[in-house]
């Protein structure tokens, strides 16, 4: 099975200079924890609820809500390809300790892959099971 045959989307995505209130907003909108940033196309980092959680709200003494996602941004990002297997995306999250890849074809960002759409794709017996494990992996 291929990664395009599980991945999440359409994929909300924001670019460096935007702010972090902006982005926590567009999590909320789609319903999800998530966001690649991007520059010109390309993907330059992920940012997470937790990075916002963590890097911008509990230390108390970094960036503002106003403050650019940029400075909160995870800017080592890994990941896979559309038609890639999903066993090898599983190899990469487990390698690089993340439950979360970008998806890319073509060059472009074209989904999200994470770690609850492993487990759903692995675990879900029947119509009821998948049913229920879709909420939590929707917008990934």
């Amino acid at each position: 099975m291929k990664v395009r045959d599980v991945m999440a989307t359409p994929v909300v995505a924001a670019e460096r200079g935007e702010s972090i209130a902006t982005v926590a907003a567009k999590m909320a909108t789609a319903d999800c924890g998530f966001i690649p940033v991007v520059e010109g196309g390309d993907v330059v980092g992920v940012v997470t609820d937790r990075d916002i959680a963590i890097r911008a709200v509990a230390e108390g003494t970094g960036p503002s809500a106003g403050s650019p996602v940029g400075e909160i941004m995870s800017g080592s990002v890994h990941s896979v390809d559309a038609d890639a297997e999903i066993e090898a995306a599983a190899h990469l999250m487990a390698e690089h300790a993340v439950r979360r890849l970008p998806v890319m074809e073509a060059g472009a960002l074209a989904g999200v892959l994470s770690y609850g759409h492993l487990e759903q794709l692995l675990h879900a017996e029947g119509a009821a099971a998948a049913e229920a494990t879709l909420g939590v992996t929707q917008g990934a």
